[in-house]
């Protein structure tokens, strides 16, 4: 089995579902995209959802695992960066996942993050998805406060409260973006998220 057109039909399944939608979203759609026969998909994946579970499985391999594993060398500056990839993802981080990811993939993100959360209500595969991302986004986060106090680069804040109150509010920046016209809703919550990490810091 060929992991690069596994990559590449994963690939062409973002895409078409921030073009068309999860309810729209069709295995032609994604062959379009891919620019083959759609029935090559299906050497590869079972079904549309067995494809997109799959993609959001190296989604979390790429932006939280490998977060996850990599040594805090300073949790001010690793939070901030970590928020700032989920907010707004550089390019040489998005290719790790696509190698000719959409013009607008700030955009793209956010709309894949609403119709996969909603699809989530009523599928329990994806809400287990969905679970064990936000599980992993918040441990993240809470180890990351937490060397910050150890190092007393932070104030002694609860690290589980404060990280439900930061992934509070980065889903709903993500959520407003893909569901309104307010085009600055990201900045918007950057700002709030940086000002909460400031004055946790003891610089602040």
């Amino acid at each position: 089995m060929s992991s690069d057109t596994e990559q590449r039909i994963r690939e062409a399944a973002f895409c078409a579902l921030a073009e068309h939608g999860y309810a729209d979203l069709s295995i032609k759609d994604i062959g379009e995209e891919l620019g083959q026969n759609p029935s090559l998909i299906y050497h590869y994946f079972d079904s549309k959802d067995d494809l997109l579970l799959s993609m959001l499985d190296v989604f979390v391999e790429i932006f939280i695992d490998q977060q996850a594993e990599r040594p805090i060398a300073d949790a001010e500056a690793d939070l901030r960066e970590f928020v700032g990839q989920i907010l707004h993802p550089k390019p040489a981080h998005v290719e790790q996942v696509m190698l000719t990811p959409p013009s607008d993939i700030e955009r793209a993100i956010s709309r894949i993050f609403v119709e996969l959360w909603a699809h989530a209500t009523w599928d329990s595969d994806f809400r287990g998805k969905t679970t064990t991302m936000e599980d992993r986004l918040r441990e993240t986060v809470i180890r990351k406060i937490r060397a910050g106090i150890e190092r007393e680069q932070f104030r002694p804040v609860d690290p589980e409260l404060t990280a439900d109150h930061l992934l509070a509010l980065l889903k709903q920046g993500l959520h407003t973006r893909a569901t309104t016209n307010q085009k600055a809703a990201v900045d918007r919550t950057q700002t709030i998220v940086d000002g909460i990490i400031t004055d946790m810091s003891c610089q602040g």
